[in-house]
């Protein structure tokens, strides 16, 4: 009895020295403003349209047209700025907004919602998620967002860390991470299943997305206006260091990595297959791209302009490399064992497969076409196992060639048919016959 009167006594004094700093506030600024300036309510008590709770529940808010609202058990929502909102709708749940036009919603089972900077939204969505957390810190007009609004959630992780215009989502699946770090106008997502990654560290206007399978990591580091996609398949890794326009894309498959490694506006992939590596190292302009099959390689280390194509379906251990060349074309594959190179030379068209066991390679030459398509080796003109095919540069063309032989088959008709069969007088046109049969 006397521990409820000394509590009502608390409350109503709580009350009144609330209804007196109203009065006095009205009276100092001759009018009450159209949205209060802060508010505050806790467990159900000063509940108000800017401000709201219920039972085990806060809301607090600071600033000018602030709101904060918080409409389940244990929820807190906090507002520092103007015009700044934050709400929470699920039991355990924290929001917190901090900036002039700032938003900040949490729901979904203790699901965290952290807006600090302008102009900017976080959000948790879905009742039924777990362990969400959705986080922004430092920049302009970000949008970082976890959960979906149909399917359950658990333990997504979207966050940013300054820059401005950036949009940073994990939409379902469990322990899937999308993660910003600075620069501008960056699109990094996860989209649903297990233990996906992507993650953007500086540069602007990129796109860095994982879409279904497991345990994949798309990642940009350094570089403005690349696509760094994996979709599917599962521990693949897709990944551009220092370059911009790049595309590096990894579709389906288990366990390949597509890599760019300094360089501009090249084209890196992987399809399907089981430990494929595409890898780009220090070039511009160049498309690899590696097909089905099991341990197939595709590699340019330095150069611009190359092409490679590597694998095809069913094919296993194709390996192809260019090093040091430019405008090469290489294929190794459709096939197995295969190998290609173009070394030291550029303009070069290297084909090797479908074997199996075929190498193919051009070195310190240029222009220069090599194919194998049998067992053994063709290297420039050098060549082991299976008929000359080997071409290149030559010092007449085609059609000189061709005039060249019909002239040599002319003047050995002739001779042959002014031969009288005279032995004691020899001829000029009569060894060109002979050479010409012999042949």
């Amino acid at each position: 009895m006397i521990t409820t009167a000394k509590s009502r006594t608390v409350t109503g004094v709580l009350a009144a020295s609330a209804a007196a700093t109203g009065l006095l506030a009205g009276v100092a600024l001759g009018s009450a403003p159209a949205a209060n300036a802060s508010c505050a309510s806790f467990f159900g008590l000063g509940n108000s349209a800017d401000c709201s709770s219920t039972l085990l529940s806060v809301a607090v808010a600071f600033g000018d047209g602030a709101t904060a609202h918080s409409t389940a058990l244990f929820g807190a929502s906090f507002a520092v700025g103007t015009n700044a909102s934050a709400s929470t709708t699920d039991a355990l749940t924290l929001a917190t907004a901090a900036g002039d036009e700032s938003d900040a919603k949490a729901g979904g089972l203790f699901g965290i919602a952290t807006q600090i900077g302008a102009a900017g939204g976080s959000t948790t969505v879905n009742p039924g998620g777990v362990f969400n957390a959705a986080t922004n810190i430092g920049g302009d007009s970000n949008t970082v967002a976890t959960g979906d609004a149909t399917t359950g959630t658990v333990l997504n992780l979207a966050t940013n860390l300054f820059g401005n215009g950036n949009t940073v989502t994990g939409q379902g699946g469990i322990a899937n991470w999308a993660t910003n770090f600075g620069g501008n106008t960056n699109t990094v997502t996860t989209e649903g299943s297990l233990s996906n990654t992507a993650t953007n560290i500086l540069g602007s206007n990129n796109e860095v997305t994982t879409a279904g399978g497991y345990l994949n990591w798309a990642r940009n580091i350094f570089g403005d206006h690349n696509k760094v996609t994996i979709t599917g398949g599962y521990y693949n890794s897709a990944r551009n260091l220092i370059g911009s326009y790049n595309t590096v894309t990894t579709t389906g498959g288990y366990g390949n990595s597509v890599r760019n490694l300094v360089g501009n506006h090249n084209e890196i992939s992987t399809t399907a297959g089981i430990s494929a590596l595409a890898t780009n190292l220090l070039g511009n302009d160049n498309h690899a791209n590696v097909t089905g099959g099991y341990y197939n390689t595709a590699r340019n280390w330095v150069g611009n302009g190359n092409i490679l194509t590597i694998g095809g379906g069913g094919s296993n251990l194709d390996f192809g490399v260019n090093l040091l060349g430019n405008e090469n074309t290489l294929a190794s594959g459709p096939g197995d064992l295969n190998l290609g190179f173009t070394a030291f030379g550029g303009q070069n068209q290297v084909k090797a497969g479908p074997g199996p066991l075929a190498l193919a390679g051009s070195i310190f030459r240029d222009g220069q076409t090599v194919t194998k398509t049998n067992p053994g080796i063709a290297i420039n003109s050098f060549r082991v196992g299976g008929a000359q095919t080997t071409g290149g540069q030559s010092n007449k063309a085609p059609a000189a060639q061709a005039e060249d032989g019909g002239s040599k088959t002319n003047t050995a008709a002739t001779a042959k048919a002014g031969d009288s069969g005279k032995k004691t007088t020899k001829p000029s046109g009569t060894s060109g016959s002979k050479r010409s049969t012999k042949n």
